[in-house]
């Protein structure tokens, strides 16, 4: 008896260390059954969120089930249909050989209900106007015709199904399963603030039974990718950070990725909305040492924040303003795509609101003044040049185009200088297309005395200086007067598109040098650094 107990015993310990077990192996002839015609896959990554261990020669791994799921880190040039597992002893992960572009397709904040009046329930202070299934059926479409190699559905996918009935949540986040399974095209889900319900023993349990586990990591076309859960739940307490067990997992994963090896990660919320604890402070050290991208949703915004340590940027939202039109930022509803190219990480939103898209990339450092560099992206591509007009007047400019895989990218600088303060609008034509964008300038010229008399404020600043009248000209130099001194500017190699005459006034635009080293101060960048006046 004392035998029996012992072996059931030791049974019930060694069925506790082994937890899931199973395969890596390409499955060949397609029977879902490693046999003698698969090829079995050495060194492939598997994790419970806690541990990373990797199949040996004969492709079997084993590990804890101890955090709930167990996921394949998958690697480059494959697919796996089932790449996660849970509640079960063994599972095979499945691997089908495919050839990877370097595009995908990030879907943010679809916020998506089947009901007026529930939609309203969950999010008391949004009403639903337009219908999220016809904009979510033009999504599916478009995804198609692009078939990316990936889909990452960056939170909160339903309206908000911690605040409505779990049977209404699930209807809701199924519904979005559905409409994201497009063929066999993987999608990616990460937690949104709106799938953490902080009352449960289990915040995330909706979101674990439609898409998976909270955080985890895969490999595509080069790139080591990472989603990140950035809810936390302590105490029923609700904060914005990523747990202690998830940072030394994040710590873990990238030891286990190769040096030289770009890493992109990421999470529902930017970077500046994380709470500043211990966590998060360990957690920007690590990005700032390892990651190149750090892409979010959350504000409903197109916009990339900074650029170094790495880049921080935050995609529009399928929803836009919560279905009740563009987002508070201007955003329409739309996705955005990317595409990588020579080493490079290329991106364009993609708005769903008409069927032929038009994205002006800008900054966002309004008012608005001096010259504009301008990023022009339409969406499909198309091989028409463009025309660009400021206030109704064609507005001459260099313009440089450039063809990415599914979108053209045109790049101009545009002169505001000569514009009136206020409301203005540039508009691009596209053949037989027209997008339109309005813009807040506010000219703020400096005058040339100031900064001849003080040098060393100004040294290597773009500036303004406006009201100029030519004085003179020798060879490629011209003298210009803005009424507190006499100036000179050098004119090589800027094809300008207008003869440069004493009878008018112009605008220049450049980067300031100290005039006691040289003697043309004002150098212009471009030909858009001059603009006539009006």
């Amino acid at each position: 008896m004392k035998k029996t107990l012992l072996l059931v015993f030791v049974l019930l310990v060694v069925s506790l260390v082994i937890g899931i077990e199973g395969y890596v192996f390409v499955d060949l002839n397609s029977n879902g059954i490693l046999d003698a015609e698969d090829q079995v896959v050495q060194g492939c990554l598997i994790s419970n969120g806690i541990e990373i261990v990797p199949s040996d020669s004969g492709g079997f791994y084993n590990i804890s089930d101890s955090n709930g799921f167990v996921f394949l880190i998958k690697p480059d040039g494959y697919v796996c249909n089932e790449w996660y597992a849970r509640g079960v002893e063994n599972h095979d992960f499945l691997l089908t050989p495919i050839v990877e572009n370097g595009v995908f397709a990030v879907v943010n904040d679809i916020h998506y209900a089947d009901d007026p009046d529930l939609f309203y329930e969950s999010l008391g202070d949004r009403e639903m106007i337009d219908n999220p299934d016809e904009y979510m059926t033009k999504l599916v479409s478009i995804l198609e015709t692009i078939s990316p190699d990936f889909i990452v559905c960056n939170g909160d996918m339903g309206a908000s199904i911690k605040d409505i009935d779990d049977e209404t949540a699930t209807r809701w986040a199924t519904k979005v399963r559905d409409y994201l399974t497009v063929g066999d095209i993987p999608v990616y889900y990460s937690v949104g603030n709106h799938e953490t319900n902080k009352k449960k023993e289990d915040p995330y349990d909706i979101f674990h039974n439609a898409y998976g586990p909270k955080y985890y990591s895969f490999n595509s076309c080069g790139t080591h990718y990472i989603v990140l859960n950035t809810h936390n739940v302590v105490d029923g307490s609700f904060i914005y950070e990523i747990d202690s067990v998830q940072l030394e997992w994040l710590r873990r994963d990238i030891e286990s990725v190769a040096l030289n090896t770009r890493i992109i990660v990421f999470s529902h919320e930017p970077i500046f909305n994380l709470a500043k604890t211990d966590n998060y402070y360990e957690m920007m050290q690590i990005f700032a040492d390892e990651c190149s991208y750090h892409i979010s949703g959350h504000r409903h915004t197109m916009i990339e924040y900074f650029d170094a340590p790495f880049v921080e940027l935050t995609c529009g939202a399928i929803s836009g303003a919560w279905w009740e039109g563009p987002s508070p930022t201007g955003d329409e509803y739309g996705f955005t795509l990317f595409e990588m190219k020579r080493n490079d990480l290329n991106y364009c939103f993609v708005t769903l609101t008409e069927d032929y898209s038009g994205w002006f990339d800008m900054s966002r450092e309004t008012p608005y003044s001096g010259v504009e560099y301008v990023r022009f992206c339409t969406f499909p591509s198309v091989s028409d040049d463009i025309e660009v007009l400021l206030n109704d007047h064609v507005f001459e400019c260099d313009v440089l185009k450039r063809e990415m895989r599914y979108w053209c990218e045109y790049y101009f600088n545009l002169n505001l200088s000569s514009c009136g303060d206020g409301l203005n609008e540039i508009v691009v034509r596209v053949g037989d297309k027209e997008f339109r964008k309005k813009l807040f300038v506010r000219s703020a010229p400096v005058d040339i005395k100031s900064m001849k008399t003080n040098p060393e404020y100004f040294e290597g600043a773009l500036v303004l200086v406006s009201n100029c009248s030519n004085t003179g000209q020798w060879g490629t130099t011209y003298t210009f007067n803005d009424g507190s001194d006499t100036f000179m500017v050098q004119i090589t190699n800027l094809d300008i598109p207008f003869a440069i005459s004493k009878d008018e006034k112009y605008s220049l635009y450049g980067i300031f040098r100290n005039n006691e080293r040289v003697v043309d101060p004002l150098k212009l960048l471009v030909a858009e650094g001059i603009a006539q006046e009006e």
